[in-house]
Formats: structure tokens, sequence, C-alpha cells
């Protein structure tokens, strides 16, 4: 029988941050990490009947690429790094709260330390809350995310609200939270997340069209590089194929991620190069790693691995089969 709550705290420290692909249950998430040095990511999650509550915790700079769960509707906010924050290539405010549909794609890019807060809920059981609450169903996007601007002072109450439920669940343990604990616990959270959306006011600036079409021509370029024989494509054949000049390519994509194409597409591979180093098949060397993610010349391919992350690859292989 299925614990009615769960309480867990994983870290990752190092390089391993690269291996957090479920820092919210259900999805699954590449990291890419930005910048050399030690760098770690604290997650906590915390399960209540069928609830999920997580948080995740960068002391760097970050990008994770994935998708959110297909069977829940999840409902974000930071907590800390609002402002070096953006989400599917769009600014975060720090009093606006997120609605991610189900399945929604999702590029996070933190430039600098930040602490995102995630709910996860049945879209039934939420509307059937809200209706019980306010009387009438909540207003919940389809197909994109959207940001809502909250009413003041509900964002530090909803932030308190789940460092609560978190900070109970990290004392008492997996199996120290009561049926009728858990039942208070579950209720509060609702009640809290459905009184701030049906206080919030939903943007509605039309901002979507241009940067829909944005975030489309970053992913695409970041397909196109990694795609077979194009690994070794330089800038201005990745603009002639997008159907860009380089010179738009270039303000779109630095206005969009916060910097230059080039430095962001080597920076995908490095990362990919990255993970599959610390996590080596039995044949894996690094010539082999370096060759498939198109770098051909080792030394070169060394030295970006080496000032993107701190070390060598072959320190990073290394480490990974001890």
């Amino acid at each position: 029988m299925q614990a009615l709550a769960n309480y867990q705290q994983l870290t990752y420290s190092g390089l391993d941050p690269a291996q957090a692909f479920d820092v919210v249950y259900g999805a699954h998430f590449e990291h890419r990490l930005l910048s050399p040095g030690r760098t770690t990511l604290t997650h906590q999650r915390l399960a209540l009947d069928g609830l999920r509550l997580e948080t995740g915790a960068y002391d760097c700079a970050v990008v994770a690429r994935g998708a959110m769960p297909r069977d829940v509707v999840c409902i974000g906010m930071m907590a800390d790094g609002a402002e070096a924050t953006r989400c599917n290539i769009a600014p975060i405010c720090p009093d606006q709260i997120q609605i991610y549909p189900q399945g929604v794609d999702l590029l996070y890019h933190a430039s600098a330390a930040s602490r995102w807060i995630t709910f996860s809920i049945p879209q039934a059981r939420l509307q059937q809350v809200a209706m019980a609450r306010t009387g009438r169903p909540l207003r919940l996007p389809q197909g994109d995310f959207v940001s809502v601007q909250l009413a003041r002072g509900r964002r530090g109450r909803l932030i308190r609200l789940a460092d609560d439920a978190l900070a109970i669940g990290r004392a008492l343990g997996p199996s120290g939270i009561g049926a009728e604990l858990a039942a208070q616990m579950s209720c509060a959270l609702l009640h809290g997340y459905v009184e701030a959306l049906h206080e919030a006011a939903f943007d509605g600036r039309s901002r979507r069209s241009a940067a829909r079409q944005h975030l489309h021509l970053v992913l695409a370029c970041e397909q196109l590089t990694m795609s077979g024989d194009e690994l070794e494509l330089g800038l201005e054949q990745i603009a002639r194929r997008s159907g860009y000049s380089r010179r738009a390519l270039e303000l779109i994509v630095n206005r969009s991620v916060g910097m230059p194409p080039g430095r962001w597409f080597m920076n995908l591979r490095l990362n990919g190069a990255l993970r599959e180093l610390l996590a080596p098949a039995a044949d894996c060397c690094v010539a082999g790693v370096a060759a498939r993610w198109g770098f051909r010349h080792l030394p070169r391919f060394a030295e970006r691995y080496r000032r993107a992350f701190g070390e060598l690859p072959s320190r990073t292989l290394a480490r990974a089969r001890a």
C-alpha cells in the first residue's frame, strides 16, 4: 500500500547536478552547468496523499531542459533569484507565479543562484477544491505555461506555507507524518494555492507570440547543432539553415538566453560530454566521447572542458569509474 506521506532530500555536489534528472516528480530534465567550480543542488520532495511539493536550490548558474509531468498541473514560483531566472526565455518577476499545463516543455535558465518551489496536483482535484472554496473554477492555461501576478503579500505567504510543510517532513522523516497530520497539511497547501490563484491577475499582455517564436528558434538551432554529422556546424551555417542572418540570430539568442549563440551551443555540447563521462559505459574513453559530441581536436576539447567544469575530462571519467 502506498504511503500517505513521504519526504526525501537529495544533495548533488561538484559536477553531479548534471545528473539530476527527476527534480520534478514524473518529469525529466537535463541539467547543463554554466560555470566552473564546485556546485551544489539541494532538492526536497514532500508527497502528501497524491499531492507533491518540491523545491530545488542551486548555488550556481544552470540550465534545465525537459518536460513537466503529463498527469498533473504544476504551480511554480521562484523563492529566490527570480531576477536572474528565465522560463521558456521569458523573464520571471518576483511576485509572479507560474502555471504549467500537463506535459508542457520547459527551458529553465538561471544565470545566478536560485531556488524554486513547485506544487503538483491532479487538475480535477484542484478544480474541485476551487469550486468548493471560491464558487468558480480556476482559469488554467492550455498548451503553454502562463505567469500570473499575485496579490500583495501572497507570494511570501505561499513560500512560508511550503517551507513549513517541508520542514515538518524533514523533522518527522518518511514515516513520521500520520494520516491526520498529512490531511491537515495537504488541506492547508490546497487552500493556500487556490486562494492565491483566485486573487491573482493573469498576465494579459501579448508577449507570447514573439517569445514563443524566439524560443522555437533557440531550440531548433540546438537540435540542428546536435544532429549527427552537423555537430561541427559554424554559426554562419546555423544561421543560414535557420533562415536568419547571422546578426539577427546573434541578437535573438543573446536577448533570449543572455549569452552569445556560440557560447550557448558550445555549452550544450560540453554538457552532453559531461553527462556521458559521469555515467560511462564499460568501453567509454575520452576520445570517443569527444568525437560523439563533435570535438575533433582532443587537446582543444580537453581545454574547453577544463575551462567549463574546472577539471579535465580524464579526471571526470576516472572519478566516475572509481
